[in-house]
């Protein structure tokens, strides 16, 4: 037997159909994801359906692929869902409530599988993006924040409080009560470096503020960066999640 048959017959007999509900078939193949779960695809075609090759056949997840992902990544940026949206077009995948599918034709069922399996596995593999790009999203996360629940207290986006300073910017000044306060999105070491300095410039000429920065993660700087920042700054969030669940707190009573 050639390599050709061989695959062919090793391949054919490890499929199989199981009915989960009316209309609705489990293809079990050898297809996984990397911890090795049986990637999950269903077939929305009757049990005793005779299908002519120019037969509609959906494929989908029923929403599985999405409810997997949640447990270790959330959609909750729009830099996010650019990516996930890329992912799907560049495998021919849709969206429809949740369920990711791939409209195909009888004749054409062995490739759009696959293709959809592979689609699948690039989505999940998204989870992974919690540590590789994360930092890359801290200012965008942290925009989407202050915009969407923050908006009421007076806030402004890139201010330069020195005329002839250009490299000192401030990212948000937010002015609840009158005195402006200097809030500065902290992602690494350079940019606790910049936030000390700008903080102590204003300070030299004779700027009246208060100052607020928001953290990445504090515990990453180094020693003497936290001793810096913290000199010089009036109020940090150690990070993000920590100024999410006490930044409206914070500014009401600034407000008041």
């Amino acid at each position: 037997m050639n390599p050709l048959s061989t695959l062919r017959d090793q391949f054919q007999t490890q499929i199989e159909l199981r009915e989960k509900r009316p209309g609705i078939q489990q293809l079990f193949a050898p297809l996984y994801h990397e911890d090795g779960d049986m990637v999950d695809i269903f077939l929305d075609v009757p049990t005793a359906a005779d299908l002519a090759p120019a037969d509609a056949v959906r494929i989908s997840d029923h929403g599985l692929t999405l409810m997997r992902l949640s447990y270790a990544f959330e959609l909750d940026s729009p830099n996010k869902e650019r990516i996930f949206q890329r992912i799907l077009a560049e495998n021919g995948i849709e969206e429809r409530s949740g369920s990711l599918v791939i409209d195909t034709q009888a004749q054409s069922l062995y490739p759009a599988i696959l293709q959809f399996a592979q689609g699948i596995a690039k989505v999940c593999n998204m989870r992974l993006f919690k540590r590789e790009v994360l930092a890359s999203l801290f200012d965008e996360m942290l925009t989407d924040f202050i915009q969407s629940t923050l908006g009421r207290f007076h806030v402004r986006p890139g201010i330069y409080p020195l005329a002839d300073r250009d490299d000192l910017e401030v990212d948000w000044e937010f002015s609840p009560r009158g005195v402006p306060i200097y809030l500065f999105g902290v992602k690494d070491t350079a940019k606790a470096r910049l936030t000390a300095l700008s903080c102590l410039e204003f300070l030299r000429h004779g700027l009246t503020f208060k100052s607020v920065a928001v953290h990445e993660d504090f515990e990453k700087l180094t020693r003497k960066d936290r001793t810096r920042v913290t000199s010089a700054c009036d109020k940090q969030f150690t990070g993000l999640d920590d100024f999410k669940q006490n930044a409206e707190q914070y500014f009401s009573r600034e407000a008041a």
